[in-house]
């Protein structure tokens, strides 16, 4: 059973998500910034990341920067998953190695074809 780490710092978005990803057949982890998220990628190894960029402690960029210089994560792949929708957050998603970047509410069915293709 493919793992899919959901990091994200708001509890709703957490729950909801985590609940169409079991139904969809994935287990799921979470985490609610990214320093815990960078702790639990390492530790569970996950098969994809969900990431919202605006978090305390560590935001979703600075995660994603950390996950991709260690040898241990950086393959894991990533879409984030976040309120902003602004060019240059994209950019920089793409810049640190997100493989994708949608932004919330998004459609259920597109983020899980995407999920499916990375997975």
């Amino acid at each position: 059973m493919k793992k899919i780490l959901i990091v994200d710092d708001d509890p709703d978005i957490v729950e909801l998500t985590k609940k169409g990803l079991e139904a969809s057949g994935y287990k799921v982890a979470t985490a609610c910034d990214g320093v815990e998220g960078l702790k639990k990628a390492i530790e569970e190894k996950p098969d994809l990341i969900l990431l919202d960029i605006i978090m305390p402690n560590k935001d979703g960029f600075a995660m994603l920067k950390d996950l991709k210089e260690d040898a241990a994560t950086r393959n894991i792949p990533v879409i984030m998953l976040s309120a902003k929708g602004e060019t240059d957050f994209l950019l920089k998603g793409e810049k640190f190695g997100a493989v994708d970047y949608f932004i919330k509410p998004c459609d259920w069915d597109e983020l899980l074809n995407y999920i499916k293709r990375y997975v």
